[in-house]
């Protein structure tokens, strides 16, 4: 059997940000030999705004980076939001791949 797996979402891609570094950190403080924690960038992940014909909740992705992004929130069981807080509310690329998605979110806890 394997380890539950949380993701940790960095949800900032400006150049200047400091996520990624605290994502490291905290990464290695939520690590036991029995769950796994991975940091996943949005900078790295890229994900256009929403340019998916069909709406999410459809669940029928026809762009490569939707099933790609799709296929991996599906491996974890949580996540940890970790992002700088833009004039009262979240980074717009959080946004953008919360909303890519639907049901690979549906009874995953959530921490920010």
């Amino acid at each position: 059997m394997t380890n539950p797996k949380i993701g940790i979402i960095v949800g900032s891609t400006r150049p200047s940000r400091i996520g990624p570094s605290i994502a490291d950190w905290l990464q290695k403080q939520l690590k036991t030999p029995h769950l796994d924690v991975d940091v996943i960038d949005l900078a790295q992940i890229d994900l256009p705004l929403l340019d998916e014909i069909a709406m999410p909740s459809d669940g029928h992705y026809e762009l490569e980076h939707t099933k790609n992004w799709s296929r991996l929130i599906q491996g974890y069981q949580g996540f940890v939001l970790l992002f700088p807080q833009y004039n009262w509310g979240y980074p717009a690329p959080l946004k953008n791949a919360l909303d890519c998605l639907y049901s690979e979110w549906r009874g995953k806890p959530v921490l920010d």
